[in-house]
């Protein structure tokens, strides 16, 4: 077999020892490896993502799968996997199934998994199903001196190894059955009953009013919270319809109505720092947090109050998801959580899981088809970095997630803000401080509202 020009040019040029391993040519790179002999934590896997008209070669070991909200994470882009059609024509001269790991000879820029850093040899496709070269990994990393280095953007595949074609690795499976609506926990009545009132501009107060009243219990939950210190009405407030009109009105009745009823979907264990009790406090709090940060916001440029309560109280459905769906997983996640209390939860999640709440969130947020606000921010929340056009919601959460931290509540990475982020926003640590002392003077009641709904 011939090595393409342009691998074989690239190894000339760079000098150093490479050895040829050949297996049956076969079109998946794994299944041939391993008839090679080689063992995939050592093999070298090439995957092209873009982002527009910007291109980007991922090189991580075989033995594990890419996260691309990592990447996406660190580059500060939106890539996604690359099509088929369009990496023939970036690597004219190799086989899109043994592409070559190294990007300078096509004029990609190369970012290199720092778990191949541990290795001390590597092989790598040589653009040619079957034909694998073997470098020493002094060599390997003469042959990318341009890429960048140190990075983590991926997680072990659950097993021995990579699975090969027709087989799914426990993770892939794990997704494969969270992106089944068939088995999500389906979107309750009443939520569905919120939704259509909602989208319908023509709407009234008593139509809201009797949605909510055909669940005693979300009555009550609304009917206390409108008559909290949080508000400071002075007058006695009896019925929803009074909630609505003389306290929150009506758009953030919707919205908290419509978050409180999604969290009956899930029968979850209640103990642990991500069981119901824990993982309902947070809510609460962050929510709550959420709406005093948005309504400190300067009213021109003030985003819905509502949809910010919403965002701050949905933002980690995820880690319902996963104890709902995946009761073994979570029960072992919630005791690295109590073991490693000061490690950030997305690290224990890739760790024990292979995958993150986020992810999880995204994909529920997605199949119930969720605002893009509420989506976006179930995604981004952890990224202290991330801007769009519906970003504020998610940098709302994110302030407001590090302010409770400081307070013990919740599983931020940090308790600093950031200074741009509140800038971007609006605000400024000084308002920051005074919606939390606020929210933390109001805690009555919101101890009992997360009480209500972890019980």
């Amino acid at each position: 077999m011939n090595i393409p020009a342009s691998v074989k040019k690239h190894l000339t040029q760079q000098g150093g020892q490479f050895k040829v391993r050949q297996a049956e040519a076969g079109d998946d790179l794994l299944r041939s490896a391993r008839e090679a002999s080689i063992p995939l934590q050592k093999l070298a896997q090439a995957q092209v993502v873009k982002d527009g008209n910007v291109f980007l070669m991922a090189v991580i070991p075989a033995s594990h799968s890419l996260e691309l909200d990592v990447l996406n994470g660190k580059s500060k882009r939106n890539f996604n996997h690359c099509e088929s059609s369009l990496l023939s024509t970036l690597f004219h001269d190799c086989h899109i199934d043994a592409l070559p790991p190294f990007g300078k000879p096509y004029g990609i820029k190369v970012i290199i998994d720092k778990a191949l850093d541990t290795q001390d040899e590597i092989f790598f496709a040589a653009g040619i199903p079957g034909l694998y070269i073997r470098a020493g990994i002094e060599d390997f990393r003469e042959l990318q001196e341009d890429a960048w280095r140190n990075h983590s953007i991926s997680v072990p595949v659950n097993g021995e190894a990579s699975p090969a074609k027709g087989t799914k690795s426990g993770i892939e499976a794990m997704k494969e059955k969270v992106q089944d609506v068939s088995e999500l926990p389906p979107m309750p009545g009443i939520a569905l009953q919120i939704m259509k009132v909602r989208n319908n501009p023509y709407a009234n107060i008593s139509e809201l009013a009797s949605v909510v009243e055909q669940d005693p219990s979300l009555s009550a939950q609304i009917i206390r919270y409108a008559g909290s210190p949080f508000y400071g009405y002075q007058g006695k407030v009896d019925s929803v319809a009074m909630a609505i009109t003389r306290v929150l009105g009506m758009d953030f009745v919707m919205d908290l109505a419509f978050g409180l009823s999604l969290g009956k979907s899930f029968n979850n264990p209640k103990g642990g720092p991500i069981g119901l009790e824990a993982f309902w406090r947070h809510a609460s709090y962050c929510a709550s947090l959420t709406q005093k940060l948005c309504n400190s916001i300067d009213y021109m440029s003030r985003p819905s109050p509502g949809m910010a309560y919403l965002a701050g109280l949905l933002h980690n459905f995820g880690i319902l998801l996963l104890g709902h769906q995946f009761p073994e997983q979570f029960a072992r996640l919630n005791q690295a959580l109590i073991e490693n209390p000061d490690r950030p939860i997305l690290d224990l999640e890739r760790e024990q899981l292979g995958i993150t709440h986020t992810e999880m969130g995204m994909w529920l947020m997605d199949a119930w088809n969720m605002p893009r606000e509420i989506v976006e921010t179930v995604r981004e929340h952890h990224n202290g970095e991330h801007r769009s056009d519906f970003s504020i919601y998610a940098n709302l959460v994110h302030i407001a997630n590090r302010l409770l931290k400081r307070h013990g509540i919740g599983e931020a990475e940090s308790m600093d803000l950031d200074e741009e982020m509140l800038e971007d926003l609006g605000l400024d640590e000084v308002r920051a401080e005074a919606a939390l002392g606020a929210i933390l003077e109001s805690s009555e009641s919101i101890e009992f509202m997360a009480a209500r709904m972890a019980a």
